[in-house]
């Protein structure tokens, strides 16, 4: 089978947020060059070692404006991360029905009641009980920030080797680790595996807002995020669509975000993050796999 492969044209001259524009400059490299591979759900376009990178999330927010972003249950499944979420139905609690379909497929669910299905030892589990020793590891990367604010030990993970099997999914996000510049606080996230069209725009905004949650909590300016990605790809199913949204002139100034003076990392709910400005042009649907 032949993968087809679509050439963006650049719009010359155009100008489009800061998101937009990295976000367009990373697809174009993977729609031009990448290889064509195989995947447990189909073939791919795929590059290794591709990133992006944004700054100043205090004052432009990393949501694509190229097309409509649904931050409710992206900002809801940060919501459940946070707080330590191990069943399906606490992420739809919080608004978020993103896991339903792997939970469905995972064989620890079958026969299982919908109220008590699980997610099991995902991003959540690791970030707020790792291991046998149930480590929160939210409230040590806060407490080493504000203890020693330059110091190269600021990071959470998620890659426990000896939990894998109890999760319907394994961690595709691996590592976050902040960075404090001046008064600054930047995020670096390396991801093992990205789909670019679907899940890193949802991935640029959940970072973002925990970028923000954890600058609130220790009393910096949120700053840059950076992600980098071992195997970043499109599915052959979302690439006729994605280059259309390439083709697409977005507003030139992005949104900016505000958090509710009450919002914590203990507390955090979706509508707690609010967007103003935001202008985006219609949504573009792209199949989940």
């Amino acid at each position: 089978m032949t993968l087809l492969v679509m050439q963006p044209r650049l719009n010359a001259g155009a100008q489009m947020t800061i998101v937009d524009d990295a976000y367009k400059i990373l697809c174009e490299q993977v729609l031009r060059h990448g290889y064509i591979r195989p995947s447990r759900v189909g073939e791919t376009l795929s590059l290794p070692g591709l990133s992006i990178k944004t700054w100043d999330v205090a004052n432009e927010f990393p949501v694509l404006s190229s097309r409509k972003i649904f931050m409710r249950g992206i900002l809801g499944e940060l919501a459940a991360f946070l707080q330590g979420a191990t069943l399906l139905r606490q992420f739809r609690e919080q608004g978020c029905n993103y896991w339903d379909h792997n939970a469905a497929q995972w064989e620890n669910n079958q026969g299982v009641p919908a109220e008590y299905q699980q997610v099991g030892r995902i991003y959540s589990a690791q970030w707020r009980s790792w291991g046998v020793t149930g480590l929160d590891q939210i409230k040590t990367l806060t407490t080493s920030i504000k203890a020693d604010p330059y110091g190269r030990r600021h990071l959470l993970t998620t890659w426990n080797p000896e939990e894998l099997d109890q999760a319907c999914l394994p961690p595709c996000h691996l590592l976050a680790q902040f960075y404090v510049r001046n008064m600054h606080l930047d995020c670096i996230v390396y991801m093992r595996s990205v789909d670019l069209a679907l899940g890193l725009p949802s991935d640029l905004v959940l970072y973002a807002a925990l970028l923000m949650l954890v600058a609130k909590e220790t009393g910096y300016v949120p700053g840059a995020l950076h992600m980098q990605f071992g195997d970043a790809h499109v599915y052959k199913q979302h690439v006729v669509n994605l280059h259309a949204q390439l083709q697409r002139i977005p507003p030139v100034m992005g949104p900016s975000a505000v958090l509710d003076h009450t919002a914590s990392l203990d507390n955090f709910t979706a509508d707690m993050l609010t967007l103003h400005d935001y202008q985006p042009l219609e949504a573009i649907k792209y199949e989940l796999f």
